[in-house]
């Protein structure tokens, strides 16, 4: 066997255990205020990019409505459909609707097709 000889550290005593449990405490606390500053520091960013995209928004909606041009996807191909539909002379919603349900039969006549359902 060899002469391994074991050295005791500065926290073998009793003003070695209390050094060791208040360093323990000291970094708990400050990893606490670490956790707590980047929280802090994600909320207000996610804040700041809220208000951005809220103002941005704020100023395309205002811009919209003081041009009368319309916002939104739904909005402007509505308002495209609408051009096109007045540029071709046609009112699609004038025209009857087919009835719904399958086709079941459809031959036709002198007068035009029939169409069962």
């Amino acid at each position: 066997m060899t002469g391994t000889q074991h050295l005791q550290g500065p926290g073998a005593g009793l003003f070695g255990q209390i050094g060791r449990w208040l360093t323990l405490a000291i970094m708990s606390v400050a990893a606490a205020f670490m956790l707590f500053f980047s929280a802090a520091f994600a909320l207000f960013l996610v804040g700041a990019v809220l208000v951005l995209a809220i103002v941005a928004v704020s100023i395309f909606w205002i811009r919209a409505k003081l041009t009368g041009r319309p916002f939104g996807p739904k909005a402007r191909m509505d308002a495209h459909m609408a051009e096109l539909r007045r540029q071709m002379g046609v009112d699609m919603r004038d025209e009857p609707r087919p009835a719904d349900g399958p086709v079941i039969d459809a031959h036709e006549t002198p007068e035009g097709w029939t169409v069962e359902r």
